[in-house]
């Protein structure tokens, strides 16, 4: 199985993820209307049982860059497809669990009539079948890539600009507080096993698909915590994964900050404070990474450059070409001129080499070659003009 293929499969499940999403979206739609569904994602309380919730919108659109990245070759879709995969799991298996627990005699949802469990939660475990699957072709992916990393047939991954893994680090550093310190306080208010009752969703959802509060938060906890280490470290698949999970926050915020502006859900500072920063914060990374990727484009972009460290060398058709300076001759020696067509040749056998010894280098300078180059016709030049001046001294 080439790289080429496996890139093609992982950006089909990736769209297949999408379809399962929107599919119930468009489900919400019909059955509510779009004043009904939109209601129901900017207040998350309407009438019955629905299947979607605001998070489903930014999955969608997680799914959606992840897959359009990956068939397209997209510099950080190795990110973004680690982040996809991630957070569909997360975010599908409480449907999972509220499909192996639900019964006739203690429905989970309680009296509430809408959607069906059985249907959503079948396309939810389907979902997480598709994750696993996802999942190991990543790691197939990085190891090919390894491979073809050691053999020097491909690049390794590009480095992020230290100014943005900065600020990206830094805002997933902020918003772990916020979500650390949310479930904080609710475990002294509620005590923690309330809290655990909360993390499961025994009873408090009014969707299939929604996930309680401080689920959300232990899994953005954690999440957010890879990504910032990801970023101090300035991984290859830092920017994309910084970019999903941005993709994947604002338009919950969106809606959430829309809910507040219309007066249809109450207004706290600390909900206010962690909306405008997952919107507003999230759109400056996305804004920031984009802008390095248009500025830093590359002819030969790697096939989705999920390799963790960064070998930002370049294969021996990227090796820059250097004029070769031909030879001149200190003596006016005549029968030593065909002679100085060597150097060409020691020429050809350094350029071979130059990428070998660049393996490990994290630059490599043009100057330098230049200087070895000279070097060597310099060596050549002298060899061939030996034998004429002992000629003439004869």
């Amino acid at each position: 199985m080439s790289i080429n293929q496996v890139r093609i499969a992982v950006a089909l499940l990736s769209l297949a993820l999408f379809a399962q999403t929107t599919f119930w979206l468009l489900y919400d739609i019909v059955v509510r209307g779009l004043p009904g569904a939109w209601s129901l994602w900017t207040t998350g309380w309407v009438p019955g049982l629905s299947a979607t919730s605001s998070l489903d919108l930014g999955l969608a659109a997680l799914q959606l860059c992840a897959g359009l990245a990956a068939l397209f070759r997209t510099r950080g879709a190795g990110g973004l497809l680690m982040t996809s995969c991630t957070v569909t799991l997360g975010f599908r298996l409480p449907a999972v669990w509220y499909l192996l627990l639900d019964s006739p005699s203690d429905p989970w949802f309680g009296t509430l009539k809408g959607a069906s469990l059985n249907a959503v939660g079948s396309t939810a475990v389907l979902a997480v079948v598709i994750c696993l699957v996802l999942g190991g072709l990543l790691l197939l992916a990085r190891h090919m890539e390894y491979e073809a990393a050691a053999s020097n047939s491909v690049t390794g991954g590009v480095r992020p600009v230290k100014v943005t893994a900065t600020a990206s680090g830094l805002l997933l550093a902020v918003l772990n507080v916020f979500y650390i310190g949310r479930n904080a306080v609710t475990a002294f208010q509620v005590g923690p096993g309330v809290l655990t009752d909360l993390i499961v969703g025994k009873g408090s959802g009014r969707a299939i698909l929604a996930v309680p509060s401080p689920y959300q938060w232990v899994c953005l906890t954690v999440l957010c915590g890879a990504g910032m280490l990801l970023a101090a470290r300035r991984r290859p698949t830092a920017p994309g994964f910084s970019v999903g999970l941005s993709l994947f926050m604002m338009p919950s915020a969106f809606t959430e900050l829309w809910g507040y502006a219309v007066g249809s859900m109450p207004v706290t500072a600390v909900d206010t404070s962690q909306s405008l920063l997952e919107f507003v914060g999230s759109a400056a990374v996305v804004a920031l990474i984009v802008g390095d990727v248009r500025r830093d484009r590359r002819p030969d972009d790697a096939d989705l450059d999920v390799m963790t460290p960064a070998v930002p060398m370049r294969t021996a058709a990227g090796v820059p070409a250097v004029p070769v300076t031909p030879a001149v001759a200190t003596t006016p020696a005549a029968p030593a001129a065909p002679a100085a067509p060597a150097a060409p040749a020691a020429q050809d056998d350094e350029d071979d080499d130059a990428p070998e010894e660049a393996v490990e280098a994290v630059e490599i300078t043009v100057p330098a070659q230049r200087d070895t180059d000279t070097d060597a016709s310099t060596d050549a030049g002298a060899s061939a003009d030996r034998p004429a001046t002992e000629a003439a001294g004869a």
